[in-house]
């Protein structure tokens, strides 16, 4: 578990050209099925990943610093941690409702809502700090653009209402409430968290 907590993210480039690749393979001809948007989130979201982990990266360490102030790089943001949120949370669900849209079609879509609410909380966080952080670019110029994207083509056809799209943004932000306990509970208890 050590060795995945460490290095994961080190697969993301090419994780992510792989992904890519397949998607223009098996969706080209019909690039806003529920499947291709699913699927097309997964490699999105591993371009986030990139920039939060890779390049620049530092994300772990700019949250311990600027939310937590905790004085340390890897408590209570660790790589555990952020390993099992980004695999675990993230690839996960969305993969499982790339394979079973009809199946899990509601999974893919609270995932679409985390997607706009995570990039809203990249340029909040932005704001509150006056500063860049790992993460920020990619929620602007792929979350931002492809969640309103997935929206509005789900709207077009009739598959979402207003409502529903609201109600997916509640999820998405409900979403997040596990990965801010997952540290925000052993940091109010002072003591590291489990790797």
């Amino acid at each position: 578990m050590h060795r995945i907590a460490e290095g994961w993210q080190k697969s993301l480039p090419i994780l992510a050209v792989v992904g890519a690749a397949l998607w223009l393979v098996l969706f080209h001809a019909d690039p806003a099925s529920e499947r291709a948007m699913f699927a097309a989130l997964l490699v999105v979201y591993m371009v986030h990943q990139i920039e939060e982990h890779l390049w620049p990266g530092g994300f772990r360490q700019y949250a311990n610093a600027h939310v937590f102030k905790s004085g340390r790089d890897d408590w209570p943001v660790d790589e555990g941690g952020v390993a099992l949120v980004n695999i675990g949370w993230v690839w996960l669900p969305i993969a499982l409702a790339a394979l079973f849209p009809d199946a899990l079609r509601w999974l893919g879509l609270g995932w679409v809502g985390l997607t706009f609410v995570n990039a809203l909380s990249h340029i909040g966080t932005t704001v509150r700090f006056r500063g860049y952080n790992p993460g920020l670019v990619t929620s602007i110029v792929l979350f931002l653009p492809f969640t309103i994207w997935v929206f509005a083509t789900e709207v077009s056809r009739g598959a979402l209402s207003g409502a529903e799209i609201g109600g997916l943004l509640v999820a998405g932000v409900l979403l997040h409430v596990p990965v801010a306990a997952l540290f925000v509970v052993p940091f109010r208890r002072k003591t590291p968290a489990l790797v």
